[in-house]
């Protein structure tokens, strides 16, 4: 639920019940994607990365068929700082790899500052041609 907080700010707090279908859902096998949980020593999750593979529609050249979506990389605010998202972001990439990707594509709010910082340290550039949109 921290995620979700942290995501939608002025959310009332989910049912249990809901929050339990929904992480049923996210471990199931059969979604489109892969995800990595960091659990703190007491057996609580303090952060997360999950991403998707798609093939392109638009570019027809080999080496660019698959690339990855970064969908979501969280860590709780009290373990930020601690190597924790790098880790994720390793895994990421090593993830990207093994799946034959060209690259990994990801969302990230202009007002995230350190956000963005932490991920131009990663390597990560803005594309300046590009903007999130939703419907």
């Amino acid at each position: 639920t921290a995620l979700y907080k942290d995501a939608v700010p002025d959310s009332v707090q989910p049912n249990p019940g809901v929050v339990a279908d929904h992480l049923a859902r996210l471990l199931d096998k059969a979604t489109s994607h892969q995800l990595a949980i960091v659990w703190a020593d007491n057996d609580n999750p303090v952060g997360l990365a999950a991403v998707a593979t798609f093939l392109s529609v638009s570019d027809p050249r080999p080496d660019r068929w698959v690339p990855t979506e970064l969908k979501e990389l969280f860590v709780l605010p009290e373990y930020r700082g601690s190597g924790l998202g790098q880790a994720l972001m390793n895994w990421v990439e090593e993830d990207a790899q093994a799946t034959g990707s060209c690259r990994i594509d990801w969302h990230v709010e202009k007002e995230n500052v350190r956000g963005i910082a932490f991920y131009e340290n990663f390597g990560a550039a803005t594309v300046e041609n590009r903007m999130s949109m939703r419907k």
